[in-house]
């Protein structure tokens, strides 16, 4: 059950991310707690550095990750899932349309707001980040079955985003920081 929790929570998180609603606005109590603690040491895996030249990007995965056009058309989606799928991750660019004209903090909060609408989650942190020198926002969303990683950065009109997911009996945050700290921006 918890496998189909996230097969299908994945399925309808990615179908909304990258449309920005254009009212949406994160409350402004956030808290500021971390990533979950791990609730389980999973085996030892084979992190390898993948480089995307031509999304300008490299990151690494625990595992062989498979690409496909995201849902919108405007860039691509990397990912991997691991242990049946309960736990995976993501690296994702897309191109926001040239004519967007929301700033980058609004870009941000409304992405936060619509993955946790999106996902049935609690806003469970958010903060400011930055890559680079360029902008980014970190937050966690709780749902009853899952945990939600993200990382965004905003580069001109490219959006990234870095995301680990796993049923709550996953929870891996030492291999989650690996994944979402290796995430590096290409010269």
């Amino acid at each position: 059950m918890k496998r189909a929790a996230l097969s299908g929570l994945l399925a309808s998180l990615f179908s909304v991310l990258f449309f920005l609603p254009a009212k949406a606005v994160v409350p402004q109590s956030q808290t500021t707690s971390g990533t979950p603690a791990a609730t389980q040491n999973p085996a030892p895996r084979n992190w390898k550095r993948y480089r995307y030249d031509s999304d300008g990007f490299s990151v690494e995965f625990p595992a062989e990750p498979k690409a496909t056009t995201n849902d919108n058309k405007s860039g691509t989606r990397y990912f991997t899932g691991m242990e049946n799928d309960n736990l995976a991750y993501f690296a994702e660019v897309a191109q926001l349309p040239a004519d967007l004209t929301k700033g980058t903090q609004q870009i941000f909060e409304d992405y936060a707001k619509g993955s946790a609408k999106e996902t049935k989650s609690e806003m469970k942190s958010q903060k400011t980040i930055s890559l680079r020198g360029y902008p980014g926002s970190e937050f966690i969303l709780e749902s009853d079955t899952l945990f939600f990683h993200f990382r965004l950065y905003l580069v001109g009109k490219k959006l990234y985003q870095v995301l680990a997911v796993a049923t709550k009996d996953r929870v891996a945050g030492s291999e989650w920081n690996r994944f979402l700290d290796s995430f590096e921006l290409l010269p």
